[in-house]
């Protein structure tokens, strides 16, 4: 009885594993092969769900990154205000967090864009 019991263990496993490893060969091929063709019928429609939100990043990315580092500031701030001061709203201060989002703005957004697009990349 064990050894039938060993046997459709070992079955089950070594099943297991080679569709583990067919799939995962299965999606290095397609990396490196790219991804498949698509009748342009299907990638028109692909594409025009795409460019809503995705373009302003791709076609701004410094607005972008002010954007974001100057919002992330503020936010990070006010939940430091709120959670760990446990503030009220009204008692927010808002001249401190003034002071974060124009940190945000600049030095978050502006500087380290012009470091890492000036200075890190052309190292690499």
């Amino acid at each position: 009885m064990y050894s039938v019991y060993r046997s459709s263990v070992f079955s089950i496993a070594s099943t297991a594993s080679r569709r583990v490893y067919h799939s995962s060969i299965r999606s290095l091929k397609a990396s490196v092969n790219g991804p498949k063709k698509t009748p342009p019928a299907a990638s028109k429609k692909v594409a025009s769900e795409v460019t809503g939100s995705t373009s302003f990043a791709k076609e701004n990315p410094f607005v972008f990154q002010l954007g974001v580092a100057t919002a992330k500031t503020s936010a990070a701030d006010l939940v430091a205000q709120i959670v760990a001061e446990k503030k009220s709203p009204s008692e927010i201060d808002w001249k401190r967090n003034f002071i974060f989002v124009v940190f945000g703005f600049a030095y978050l957004g502006a500087f380290q864009y012009w470091l890492m697009v000036n200075k890190v990349c052309i190292a690499l």
